[in-house]
């Protein structure tokens, strides 16, 4: 199969822009923070919110800021110190920066109603005809499962641990746990899949 290189000029230069963020001193990036609109000042802590050139800051404002799945960033964006990426948590979930995989890969997952978890992830540096995604929960064991593509860069997977039959099961919000995600683009092949690098992880927890 012959493959279409699809350049992420564009989105690199984002990223480039985003890493030299996290290089800016904490009281730097709040000032530039303040930018925000006033309705997400007054919904979150500004303090926390990304700023402007960050590509994980684009992805929650470009979903609805405050008003997003994610709601409110719980913590700062911050860097990796053993490799190029950042991450930063909110209310309901994870945004990781993965660059490993594209400069503009963003890899995320959102706690959703009902114990259910939606992972999510694109801007892949080129095109792929399927996923591998692993899941595993409170660090044990993982789970790898095949996803069909939404677009050659992008993909969706959605997980409902605590379901039985159709029927959620529940133990009264008594339990939580944590479930990480990370994706791999694959080429089908003749006789074996090749497959690229693993994403930077991402998690949520969930409760039941």
């Amino acid at each position: 199969m012959t493959h279409t290189s699809r350049s992420l000029l564009a989105l690199a230069a984002s990223a480039a822009t985003a890493a030299a963020v996290l290089a800016v001193p904490a009281a730097a990036q709040a000032s530039t923070a303040g930018a925000v609109p006033a309705s997400t000042a007054r919904a979150c802590d500004v303090q926390l919110v990304a700023p402007h050139g960050s590509l994980i800051g684009g992805l929650w404002r470009a979903n609805g800021a405050a008003n997003s799945v994610y709601g409110c960033p719980t913590t700062q964006e911050f860097g990796f110190p053993d490799k190029l990426g950042s991450w930063q948590r909110f209310r309901n979930g994870k945004i990781v920066w993965s660059p490993n995989l594209g400069d503009g890969t963003l890899v995320r997952v959102f706690a959703k109603g009902g114990g259910t978890a939606v992972f999510k992830w694109s801007g892949l540096g080129r095109d792929w005809d399927f996923f591998n995604v692993r899941w595993s929960k409170d660090g044990g064991r993982a789970t790898q499962v095949k996803v069909g593509r939404l677009t050659p860069w992008s993909g969706q997977f959605t997980l409902s641990p605590y379901g039985q039959d159709g029927l959620g099961s529940t133990t009264g919000g008594h339990e939580v746990n944590t479930f990480a995600f990370v994706v791999q683009g694959c080429d089908r092949g003749t006789f074996s899949s090749d497959c690229g690098p693993w994403s930077i992880p991402t998690s949520v927890r969930l409760a039941h």
